[in-house]
């Protein structure tokens, strides 16, 4: 059973996805490239990395923990978020509602242990926090579990938000606006105080992927990950501070003030550019805990393909159920790695009457993290959204660009596309490249594509084996 960091790692292990770097390395540059090595060779397949000698630390530093789709979708198998939605979608009966009722109301148990089995760490200073790229503006903690609680309705709010290190005492804190962190942030301006935060690095898979999940805001994420885990999450009260995991290897208590803003970055991201320089929150540390031989957990992006690609892949994958429930016509969806994710997303539509591609689409902009797309191309079942080949085929044999392309104009944007010219303000771009037909006012015909002969390929099976 994973229940922590350690005991995923041994998992790891018996699978075959855990490289051990014995060699000293610093974590200035060199554990980020040897990390992206390994995505760039294995891409979705990637090995999780334990640094265990780290140049001028004593604690060792895992890397790449999401780098293999196999095993995220072996851990999240069986009954789960995915089964429990997909059961949702074709309720049946009333007991299914009543689950949903429960995954939004559940709550983790909270241990007030105190911080036993824990020692106290002086500043960020002790810890191998990575600088992952040349022109980074300093070192990141880039695996942060960020926990935030509603000063309105006492919600609580898990995200994985990169923390530039200012000092051993200061952080920024990069969270965009549609965030839930951002929004506890703005509800403590209001309220006129400052928001106690708490940080978890380093804590079993299950934690982990649930703070990056696209969760509805107000749907707990502890709740979310217990669902998947198949036990609830444990939580360590932090008395003032929101309670973290209690299998956290590091754990950082602190505030941020509403009305303290600090330039963060540059620093290089999933779109494959550094981040343009921007005021981001700052977090101030009031105690730092660690484990006895506590693991520093760190992720490296970058240019695809890195961790998150993995990640994202997955979760896309294991959430399409509740897509289905929003808009039952999107069969399928995928935000390839090349195109930054927010960037580009594809999907596979069943229309059923004029204008429902152009629907589907809409509804993918109304979705929570998804609104942030910017290029949104539909295509039949028939074209293969997952194969890049038949993905620029069926543009270009199925679009006409003055038909076919809608260009949406004064919409908020990913606040890392570097692209528009109002920073968070920009357009998004809609592609139909659906066949049409007269209802959609095409009035040629359109001709069928090129499809073998099954009959005949299951023949050409038998002699191509023959072939010498």
């Amino acid at each position: 059973m994973i229940k922590d960091l350690r005991s995923y790692l041994e998992y790891l292990s018996k699978r075959g996805k855990l490289g051990n770097v014995n060699g000293m390395v610093s974590p200035d540059l060199e554990i980020s490239a040897i990390t992206d090595r390994e995505n760039k060779e294995h891409r979705y397949e990637s090995r999780t990395l334990l640094f265990n000698k780290v140049d001028g630390y004593e604690l060792p530093v895992a890397t790449n923990l999401m780098g293999s789709y196999s095993v995220l979708k072996d851990l999240f198998s069986g009954f789960g978020v995915a089964d429990f939605l997909s059961n949702l979608y074709y309720a049946k009966d009333i007991s299914l509602i009543k689950g949903a009722k429960t995954l939004i109301n559940s709550k983790p148990n909270v241990s007030r242990r105190g911080f036993k089995g824990y020692r106290k760490v002086g500043s960020l200073d002790e810890l191998p926090i990575i600088k992952t790229w040349p022109n980074d503006a300093g070192k990141f903690i880039t695996l942060p579990l960020v926990i935030t609680k509603s000063p309105k309705d006492e919600s609580t709010n898990v995200g994985v938000y990169r923390m530039q290190v200012f000092d051993g005492e200061t952080t920024g804190m990069h969270c965009q606006s549609q965030k839930g962190g951002a929004i506890h942030i703005l509800e403590a301006k209001e309220a006129g105080k400052p928001l106690d935060v708490s940080i978890s690095i380093g804590t079993d898979p299950f934690n982990i992927l649930s703070a990056v999940a696209p969760i509805p805001h107000g749907i707990s994420e502890f709740a979310f990950a217990g669902i998947a885990r198949k036990a609830r999450t444990e939580l360590l009260d932090c008395g003032e501070c929101p309670a973290v995991p209690a299998n956290s290897e590091i754990i950082i208590n602190g505030y941020v003030d509403p009305n303290e803003m600090r330039d963060e970055g540059p620093y290089g991201d999933h779109t494959g550019y550094y981040s343009i320089q921007q005021p981001a929150f700052v977090f101030h540390i009031k105690d730092i805990y660690a484990k006895e031989n506590a693991i520093y957990a760190a992720s490296v992006v970058g240019f695809p393909w890195s961790e998150d690609g993995t990640a994202g892949k997955f979760l896309m994958e294991y959430l399409k159920p509740m897509l289905r429930l929003i808009n039952p016509n999107i069969i399928d969806i995928e935000l390839p790695p090349e195109g930054a994710f927010t960037n580009m997303c594809f999907i596979n539509v069943r229309k059923r009457f004029p204008g429902d591609a152009s629907k589907a689409m809409f509804s993918i902009l109304g979705m929570g993290q998804l609104s942030l797309t910017k290029i949104i191309v539909a295509f039949d079942e028939d074209v293969d959204i997952h194969d890049i080949g038949r993905v620029i085929w069926g543009i270009s044999t199925r679009v006409d660009p003055d038909r076919d392309i809608k260009i949406i104009r004064g919409v908020a944007t990913d606040t890392l596309d570097h692209t528009s010219n109002v920073f968070g303000y920009g357009s998004k771009m809609l592609i139909d490249a659906t066949k049409k037909s007269k209802e959609d006012g095409y009035t040629r015909t359109w001709p069928d594509a090129i499809v073998p002969d099954k009959d005949i390929l299951k023949e050409i099976d038998k002699k191509w084996r023959q072939i010498s």
